[in-house]
């Protein structure tokens, strides 16, 4: 039996064949990573227990987390209390009158007039079940 004869010269690989090959190594180390990915979020998962557990127990940082809720506790309802004053002073002051004034129904000759049409060819549209209107500028 006759051995193979290996002959390696990366000059004669066309640019295709490099981009090809170097694009499916990168997709197999790609793949090669995120099938350890569970691992390695079981690795941070145990280290990140213990050192919430230092930071939040042993150094007492749950009290530095309280006193920023309870901060922020009084921030609130400061705010709400304001605002709710603020409303209740508006509505004693100005709640009880209305001086917005709506309009008065259109009527049937002001109707006709803005549309410069008829009348009776208003009670006919407001009658119809559907109105067509015609083109007033017809184009080429």
């Amino acid at each position: 039996m006759s051995e193979i004869e290996i002959i390696d010269k990366p000059k004669l690989k066309s640019f295709l064949r490099k981009i090809t090959e170097l694009g499916f190594t990168s997709l197999m180390w790609g793949l090669w990573f995120y099938l350890f990915l569970p691992l390695l979020n079981l690795v941070l998962w145990v280290l990140g227990i213990r050192y919430f557990y230092v930071e939040v127990f042993e150094l007492a940082g749950y009290k530095g987390l309280i006193s920023i809720l309870l901060k922020a506790g009084w921030v609130i309802l400061i705010v709400f209390l304001i605002l709710r004053s603020w409303g209740v002073y508006n509505y004693r002051r100005f709640g009880k009158r209305e001086r917005r004034k709506g309009l008065p129904p259109a009527t049937l000759e002001k109707t006709a007039e803005y549309f410069q049409i008829s009348p009776e060819q208003i009670q006919h549209i407001q009658s119809s079940k559907e109105v067509v209107w015609p083109l007033l500028h017809k184009t080429k």
